[in-house]
């Protein structure tokens, strides 16, 4: 009888955290780096990985524009893929025990700027996520890992204007 009283009070706690736990809006916009009038990139397929399992796929709108929902508590790779530009990746690391799972979070906003391929430039060379998002307690909001987000442009510059030098 224990037995059965403690699998009954695990569940019905595991229940009642499941239906508290609220998601994290993202939307945003894709472009090719240009004036946002003029370079929004309609069609780009946004794959959305969970601990490396594809779970869903988006596609932006003829502006660009892109809007889903993403789980608390979980670690997202968002994939942005077009014919003809290099693949960008942005983490989401919605995992803090300081996270209040029951709180509805501004929603997370941001351009993705997609670059065009170029030849000798190999994908597998910046085959990283371009930026973090966490859980900054202090602000009580996600935002930019900053100094990650600027030592992967830089290294993305770097390996870009490398190549581009090269040919």
């Amino acid at each position: 009888m224990k037995y059965i009283i403690t699998t009954y009070l695990i569940f019905s706690i595991s229940f009642l955290m499941a239906q508290t736990q609220k998601k994290l809006k993202i939307e945003g916009i894709t472009t090719n780096g240009e004036t946002i009038n003029t370079s929004a990139l309609k069609n780009v397929t946004i794959n959305i990985y969970e601990y490396n399992d594809k779970i869903a796929s988006y596609e932006s709108n003829l502006k660009g524009q892109f809007e889903f929902e993403i789980d608390m508590n979980s670690y997202i790779m968002l994939e942005f893929l077009k014919e003809g530009f290099l693949t960008k990746r942005i983490l989401f690391d919605t995992r803090n025990k300081n996270i209040d799972y029951g709180k509805n979070y501004i929603p997370f906003n941001f351009e993705i700027v997609m670059l065009l391929k170029v030849e000798g430039i190999d994908a597998d060379d910046i085959d990283f996520p371009i930026t973090k998002i966490e859980y900054f307690p202090e602000e009580k909001e996600f935002l930019f890992v900053e100094k990650y987000t600027n030592d992967m442009i830089k290294l993305q510059e770097k390996i870009i204007n490398k190549r581009t030098k090269e040919h």
